[in-house]
C-alpha cells in the first residue's frame, strides 16, 4: 500500500512543472491529529519533507501578509497558507502568470509596470494630515495577485488568455506588462487618495489608469480579492469615473 492511499490520509494531486513539461503527482497528507483540516501549505511542506523533496513553491509569513504563497487550487487562486485542502483537491501555480517550476510563477511582470508612474505629488512633509478611510482600507492589499484571475485587461498581455496558451511566446516581464490588473490599478486608486495627492497628480494617476488598459474593466463582472477588498466599488468604479470626466 502506497503513502498516497493509506486509510485516513488525505489524497491531493500536486502539478509539477520542469523543463517546459507538466505531470501531476499524487500525494497522500498523513493528517497529525484525526479531525485536521491542513492548510495547503501544510500539505506542500509535508510533501517536501517526505516523497517529494524537490518539490518547488513559495511561502514567507504563514499568517496571510505577504502574499506569496499564492497558489491555484482547482483552477482557483487562493492564498496556499490559509487555504484548506479537501480531499481530491488539485493543486497548482497560478494560470495567471508564467510558471519558473512546480507552483512558483514569476511575479515581477506585473510590479514592474508601474517603475515610474507612483509619484505622490505632494508638497512639504504634512505628517498631521490624515488619509481617508479608503486609502486605509486599500492598504489591506497583500500583493497575492488572486484578482488576476479572469480579469480581461491582464489578459491583454497573453493574446487575450493566460500564458501557457502562448507556446513560448511569452512578453518579457523583466520590462513590466504592458496592459495592468486590479493589482496595479488599486496602486494607482491609493495614491490618487493620499491626502498629499495634487489635483495635477490625481490627474496622472487617471492616465496611467487608462494607458493601463481601463477600458477592459467596462463591462466586466468585477474582479475577486484574495483578502476581500472591494475592487470594483472602491478600486475600478472610482477610476472609471475619473477618465469618464477626465
Amino acid at each position: 500500500m502506497t503513502e498516497d492511499t493509506e486509510p485516513g490520509n488525505l489524497r491531493v494531486e500536486i502539478d509539477i512543472h520542469r523543463d517546459g513539461e507538466m505531470q501531476r503527482a499524487a500525494f497522500g497528507y498523513r493528517r497529525r491529529t484525526p479531525d485536521e483540516r491542513p492548510m495547503a501549505l501544510d500539505v506542500l511542506l509535508q510533501a517536501q519533507a517526505t516523497t517529494m523533496p524537490e518539490l518547488a513553491f513559495r511561502f514567507g509569513c504563514r499568517a496571510r501578509n505577504c502574499g506569496v504563497c499564492t497558489i491555484d487550487i482547482n483552477g482557483k487562486p487562493r492564498i496556499a497558507c490559509r487555504a484548506r485542502v479537501r480531499d481530491g483537491d488539485i493543486l497548482s501555480p497560478m494560470a495567471t502568470l508564467p510558471v519558473l517550476a512546480d507552483l512558483v510563477v514569476r511575479r515581477d511582470g506585473v510590479a514592474r509596470q508601474l517603475r515610474g508612474r507612483l509619484q505622490a505629488g505632494g508638497q512639504g512633509n504634512e505628517l498631521n494630515v490624515e488619509a481617508p478611510k479608503a486609502y486605509h482600507d486599500l492598504t489591506a492589499c497583500i500583493e497575492c495577485y488572486a484578482c488576476l484571475d479572469n480579469c480581461p485587461m491582464h489578459a491583454r498581455n497573453f493574446g487575450g488568455g493566460v500564458p501557457a496558451d502562448m507556446a513560448g511566446n511569452l512578453p518579457d516581464p523583466g520590462a513590466g506588462y504592458r496592459w495592468g490588473n486590479p493589482f496595479s490599478l488599486l496602486k494607482l486608486q491609493r495614491l490618487s487618495l493620499d491626502p498629499l495627492a495634487t489635483d495635477a497628480s490625481r490627474a496622472e494617476v487617471t492616465a496611467h489608469a487608462v494607458n493601463l488598459g481601463l477600458d477592459a474593466c467596462r463591462g466586466c463582472p468585477g474582479c475577486k480579492c484574495g483578502v476581500g477588498i472591494d475592487l470594483k466599488g472602491q478600486v475600478i468604479g472610482p477610476l472609471l469615473q475619473a477618465a469618464k470626466k477626465a
